[in-house]
């Protein structure tokens, strides 16, 4: 349920959440397509915390989705 994105989550599992989503910032991609930008973004996600893409995609997600309910008030950072 993303409406409880950050409310549920350990404040441990929130830093590899951020932690995650730096390197996603930081992460080569192509310029010039989009999809193929966020692909190769969370492949280097991935390899930086040698984890599945699977694990790294969801990391990246759920940061996403706290972010965005931070925004919308339905949780505190």
């Amino acid at each position: 349920m993303p409406e409880l994105r950050g409310k549920q989550a350990e404040p441990e599992v929130k830093e590899e959440w951020k932690r995650a989503y730096s390197y996603y910032r930081e992460a080569p991609g192509a310029p010039h397509d989009k999809k193929a930008d966020r692909t190769e973004r969370i492949n280097y996600v991935a390899e930086k915390l040698r984890l599945t893409r699977k694990q790294a995609k969801r990391r990246v997600r759920n940061y996403e989705a706290w972010q965005r309910n931070i925004k919308k008030g339905l949780v505190e950072p």
